[in-house]
């Protein structure tokens, strides 16, 4: 119950985010290697048509992975931003979040240079993965999208809305 949120959202969630991307990544490239050499194994076997069609069907839903990504994204910012209007911020801590903002873009940067390696390493499973593909080279917008959106919500919340958020809360909890 007594979760927040701040501008270190924006550094500490897209590394998350890179490191499932990178694990989606290296999963996949074991499966489809795994796919080829099963493929050659099976190519003399009776059943090669049943084994064949099920391996493809197993890659559609495996590469099915990228469409969600964009909701992983989408929900992860949304809960930031809902954690992020429920912890609110003073005007004191706009001259800290400065440092936050410049350290975010920063580290955007280097998430998104390290996920160019994985790209320039696998680059047979980033084919199959364009959407994937699309938020983590424009990991930067991203994280600059996240950091004026939590901004916007932590610094325009009034007092009246926090008393609000206080007294409405208990009520509901304990009628």
């Amino acid at each position: 119950m007594n979760k927040k949120a701040s501008v270190a959202d924006a550094i500490t969630v897209p590394a998350f985010i890179l490191l499932t991307v990178a694990t989606t990544i290296v999963c996949l490239f074991i499966w489809f290697s795994f796919q080829s050499a099963m493929t050659t194994v099976v190519a003399d076997s009776p059943s090669n048509s049943t084994i064949v069609e099920t391996m493809n069907s197993l890659r559609a839903s495996y590469t099915s992975i990228d469409y969600m990504i964009p909701i992983l994204v989408g929900g992860l910012m949304l809960v930031s931003l809902i954690f992020a209007f429920k912890t609110g911020a003073s005007v004191v801590y706009a001259l800290v979040s400065l440092f936050f903002w410049a350290f975010a873009m920063l580290m955007s940067a280097v998430y998104s240079n390290v996920y160019e390696v994985f790209k320039n390493t696998f680059p047979s499973v980033i084919t199959e993965m364009p959407i994937m593909d699309y938020i983590m080279t424009n990991m930067k917008w991203v994280v600059l999208v996240w950091l004026v959106l939590i901004s916007i919500v932590m610094f325009t919340r009034n007092k009246q809305e926090e008393s609000q958020l206080g007294t409405v809360g208990v009520e509901q909890v304990f009628q």
